[in-house]
C-alpha cells in the first residue's frame, strides 16, 4: 500500500469506519428567467460513498472508462440501485431541467475532469433527460474552454455555458451577509448536480461542495469573500440554491494541497476516487481531512495552523445544512480492482 493509501484509509477508519452570448439570449432560446425547485434530498445525513479505483486516473487526467466505472459505481450503491439508470431516476426526472455545475477556475489541472462529467450526462440521459434540458455550466467561457469543455449553446442539444451566456438575475439575492445576483444558468435549472474538486484555498482553506454552489453561481463573486466563512454557509442555505441540489458528486481523482484555487502542479496528488453525498458538509468536511493528511505527509502545517481553518464548514453544520462532526460521518468506501487502460473511449458528448 501506497503511502497516500494509508492515509486514505486511515481517514475512512475514522470517518466511518467574457465569451458567449448576451444575456438576451435566455430569450432567443426560450429559456425561463427563474424556475421553482423540486426539493432536494435530506441533506445532513452525514451518509457519504467514495468508489476508489486505483489507476482511475493516468498521467493528468481520470481514463474515460474507469471515471465511467467508478461514478457508476458510486451514485449506484449511494441510491441502492442495481443499475445506474435506475439509480440517476433517483435523482432527477425526465421533465427536470438539469444542471451539471461543474468547477473550472483553478486551471485544467486541477479543475472537475471532462471524463467524470461525461460519466453524470451518461446517467442523466438515462434517466430520460433530453440533450435539450441538460445544461454543463460554470462562471467563465474561457476557463470552460481552457479545461477541454467544449463552449455551446445550441438549441435542442446538450449545452456547456458560461454564466454570461445567460445573465444574470436583476434583483439582489440576499441571505444573512451574503449578497449576490444569482445567474439564470443555476435559476433555469430545476436540478443541480454539484462536480466538485477538492483542493485547498487560500482565504476558504477548503473549497468543495459548499463553496462550488455558493460561490459558483453568482455574478462578482468576490463581494462574497469579505466574510467568507459566514457567506459560504448563508448563501448555500438559501433555497434558490439548497433547493436545486440534487446530488453531489465530487471527482476526487486528485486532491490539491497547497497553492489553491489556482492550479498547483506540485502539490496534485493522485487520488482515484469519487464521493457521492447529499451532504455537502460532510462532503467538506472529508475534503479537510484529507488535504490536511497530504499537508501532513508533506512535511507542511495543517489548514488551521496556516490560518486557514475552513470554519465555514461548522457554520453549515449549525445551520442544519450537514454534518461536520467526523465521529459522526459514515463514509462507505467501495474498493474496485486497479484500472488497466486498453483502448481510450470516445467521448459520449454530442453537441
Amino acid at each position: 500500500m501506497s503511502q497516500d493509501e494509508e492515509n486514505t484509509a486511515k481517514m475512512d477508519r475514522r470517518t466511518a469506519l467574457k465569451v458567449g452570448v448576451a444575456a438576451s439570449s435566455a430569450v432567443l432560446l426560450g429559456l425561463p428567467e427563474s424556475s421553482h425547485a423540486e426539493p432536494a434530498p435530506p441533506a445532513g445525513s452525514g451518509r457519504i460513498v467514495r468508489v476508489h479505483l486505483p489507476g482511475m486516473r493516468g498521467k493528468n487526467f481520470p481514463h474515460a472508462a474507469a471515471a465511467k466505472t467508478a461514478v457508476d459505481k458510486a451514485v449506484m450503491t449511494f441510491a441502492g440501485a442495481s443499475d445506474f439508470g435506475s439509480a440517476w431516476k433517483k435523482y432527477v426526472k425526465p421533465d427536470d431541467r438539469v444542471g451539471i455545475k461543474i468547477n473550472v477556475l483553478g486551471g485544467k489541472l486541477a479543475a472537475t475532469n471532462v471524463e467524470v462529467v461525461e460519466a453524470i450526462v451518461a446517467g442523466v440521459r438515462a434517466a430520460g433527460v433530453p440533450d435539450e434540458n441538460i445544461l454543463i455550466f460554470d462562471q467563465f467561457g474561457g476557463s470552460i474552454r481552457s479545461c477541454r469543455y467544449t463552449w455551446q449553446d445550441k438549441p435542442g442539444k446538450l449545452r456547456c455555458l458560461n454564466h454570461e451566456a445567460l445573465g444574470f438575475a436583476s434583483d439582489w439575492t440576499t441571505a444573512g451577509p451574503a449578497k449576490g445576483k444569482l445567474a439564470k444558468t443555476l435559476t433555469w435549472c430545476t436540478a443541480v448536480i454539484s462536480v466538485p474538486v477538492i483542493k485547498d484555498h487560500g482565504k476558504a482553506g477548503v473549497t468543495c461542495a459548499l463553496k462550488n454552489m455558493a460561490m459558483g453561481c453568482v455574478e462578482q463573486p468576490h463581494l462574497l469573500h469579505q466574510d467568507i466563512h459566514n457567506t459560504i454557509p448563508q448563501f448555500y442555505n438559501h433555497e434558490d440554491l439548497r433547493g436545486r441540489v440534487r446530488l453531489i458528486v465530487a471527482d476526487g481523482s486528485f486532491a490539491q494541497y497547497d497553492g489553491g484555487p489556482k492550479q498547483n502542479p506540485s502539490a496534485i496528488s493522485t487520488h482515484d476516487s469519487i464521493y457521492v453525498t447529499t451532504d455537502p458538509v460532510a462532503m467538506d468536511a472529508i475534503a479537510r481531512e484529507l488535504i490536511d493528511a497530504l499537508r501532513v505527509k508533506n512535511k507542511m502545517r495543517s489548514l488551521e495552523k496556516s490560518g486557514r481553518p475552513a470554519t465555514f464548514i461548522e457554520n453549515a453544520a449549525a445551520l442544519g445544512l450537514g454534518i461536520a462532526d467526523l465521529s459522526k460521518i459514515k463514509v462507505e468506501t467501495v474498493e474496485l480492482p486497479a484500472f488497466s487502460p486498453t483502448v481510450s473511449a470516445a467521448p459520449i458528448f454530442d453537441y
